[in-house]
C-alpha cells in the first residue's frame, strides 16, 4: 500500500454542500461508496469524520475536517501523530480552478497554488503529500473575487459534467492508492489526451 491516509478538503455544513470548494468532499464520499463504505465516524477529539478501511498491511484511512477548510491542517497533523504517518503517505483531494470541471491533475512537493487548504495541510505537516487535484472550472469574470467564485455552487450543468466524470475521478485515485504516482499520472493523461482528441472531433 502506497498511501494510509486520504483527506477529502471541504468546509463542513450544509450551507457548503455543492460548493466548487467542497469537490474534495464529494469525491472522497462517491469513492468511499464505490469501495461499500457509507458511514463516517465523528472523531471529536481529531475534529475529524474518518472511515478506516482495512488493508492487508494496514488500514487505508479517509478523513474529513469537522471545520472550515482553511484550518484543516490542525486535525490532519493531529490524524499524522495519532497514527504515525508521515506526509508523504497522505493523498490530499482538492479543488482546482485552474483546471475545467472535472479534470484531474496530480502532484506532489509542490506549493499551495494559492489554496489555503493546502496551505494549512503544509504549514502543520510540511511537504510530500500527493496533491490529487479536481478542476472546478475558471471564475466566470476576471473581476470575480476568488472566494466568492470558490464559494459558488456548481451549476447544473456543472453538475451533471462532474456526475459523467466522477467514476473516472474515482478509478484514477483508486489507481493512485495502488500503483503509486507515477502510474497513475501516466494513465491520466492519457485519458486526457483521448479526451480532448475527440472533443476536437
Amino acid at each position: 500500500m502506497f498511501f494510509k491516509v486520504v483527506v477529502g478538503l471541504g468546509n463542513h455544513g450544509a450551507l457548503y454542500e455543492n460548493t466548487r470548494h467542497n469537490v474534495g468532499f464529494a469525491t472522497i464520499d462517491y469513492f468511499a461508496k464505490m469501495l461499500g463504505y457509507t458511514t463516517w465516524k465523528h472523531e471529536k477529539g481529531m475534529s475529524v469524520f474518518s472511515i478506516k478501511i482495512p488493508q492487508t498491511d494496514g488500514n487505508l484511512l479517509f478523513i474529513k475536517s469537522d471545520g472550515f477548510m482553511n484550518l484543516t491542517g490542525i486535525p490532519v497533523a493531529k490524524i499524522c501523530s495519532f497514527y504515525k504517518i508521515p506526509s508523504n503517505e497522505m493523498v490530499v483531494i482538492c479543488d482546482d480552478i485552474s483546471l475545467d470541471v472535472g479534470h484531474i491533475k496530480i502532484t506532489e512537493r509542490v506549493g499551495t497554488a494559492g489554496h489555503n487548504g493546502v496551505r494549512s495541510i503544509l504549514e502543520k505537516i510540511g511537504p510530500g503529500f500527493v496533491r490529487f487535484r479536481i478542476g472546478i472550472g475558471k471564475k466566470q469574470h476576471p473581476e470575480m473575487d476568488l472566494a466568492d467564485h470558490v464559494l459558488s455552487k456548481f451549476s447544473t450543468e456543472e453538475l451533471e459534467t462532474l456526475a459523467k466524470k466522477m467514476p473516472n475521478i474515482c478509478d484514477n485515485l483508486k489507481l493512485l492508492l495502488d500503483k503509486g504516482v507515477s502510474s497513475t499520472i501516466n494513465n491520466a493523461n492519457r485519458r486526457i489526451c483521448i479526451q480532448n482528441h475527440t472533443e476536437q472531433l
